[in-house]
């Protein structure tokens, strides 16, 4: 006799160990998923503040975990232009520092370049450590806080550069510092002070490492690479975009206190 059929042209004895075996493939190809974490595999939507976190949440806590964070748009518009440009340490012209590693100097212990200047005072070591760190240009701070082991405490800077479409943005960074002086979201003026040279806690002998990025990125990233990524040699910025000629002296910025303050001020002629 014909074997019996549930459905024409329907096989018991091939139907059901095609379906157990798709049931097995099914139940490990979602065993495997279940393996995989999902936060390091998966792209996880936030919304828009969470997406790009720029702002040190607790000012109480000097860490800054939240690594490449984009700068906002709609606040980079908010960052004035800058058109004079001035050395970070000693005089607008740099007087009294020495460039103890340039710019892309290759570090033979490393095997890699140097992303920045390493700024010191002419007497080396640690004499100048506590000097103050100016603002090379006017901008808005975009970070300060304490950017982790190796780097100390950080601040960036952003700067306008140019009008209309042609406008662009740059970074200067301070690292390495023993304070910072500044908060997020700031605008500093060309010569404030805002931080002291620092040495990273004791990593290294205290000098100023100083950067200047092309970017929109507030991440701390590496002071060191084979390539240049997006960093441009500080002293050649520097002077490319200084404003004036160089015999033209730059005056102090005033500093406005409150009348609290003031009161508080003792003097020891």
């Amino acid at each position: 006799m014909d074997q019996v059929k549930l459905i024409k042209g329907f096989n018991p004895r091939i139907a059901l160990p095609v379906l157990l075996v798709s049931i097995f493939v099914v139940g490990l190809f979602l065993w495997i998923l279940g393996q995989i974490p999902s936060k390091s595999n998966w792209v996880i939507l936030h919304d828009f503040n969470e997406w790009r976190p720029h702002i040190v949440p607790d000012s109480t806590d000097k860490t800054y975990l939240q690594s490449f964070a984009f700068v906002r748009p709609i606040e980079s518009a908010l960052t004035p232009k800058s058109v004079r440009f001035d050395s970070p340490l000693g005089s607008e012209h740099g007087a009294m520092v020495y460039n103890a590693q340039p710019f892309m100097m290759a570090n033979l212990r490393l095997g890699s370049n140097h992303l920045a200047d390493d700024l010191n005072g002419i007497g080396g070591m640690n004499t100048d450590l506590g000097d103050p760190v100016y603002a090379i240009s006017l901008g808005r701070v975009i970070y300060a806080a304490y950017a982790g082991e190796g780097w100390g405490n950080m601040v960036i800077i952003e700067h306008a550069i140019g009008d209309g479409q042609s406008r662009k943005y740059v970074q200067s960074v301070y690292a390495h510092l023993k304070e910072f002086y500044v908060l997020v979201g700031s605008i500093v003026r060309r010569g404030e002070v805002i931080g002291e040279v620092g040495n990273a806690d004791g990593e290294y002998p205290a000098h100023l490492h100083f950067e200047m990025r092309a970017s929109n990125v507030t991440d701390p990233g590496s002071g060191y690479s084979k390539k240049p990524l997006n960093r441009m040699d500080p002293t050649l910025t520097i002077k490319k975009w200084r404003g004036v000629d160089n015999d033209v002296l730059n005056s102090s910025p005033s500093v406005l206190e409150s009348e609290e303050i003031l009161e508080t001020l003792e003097f020891d002629f």
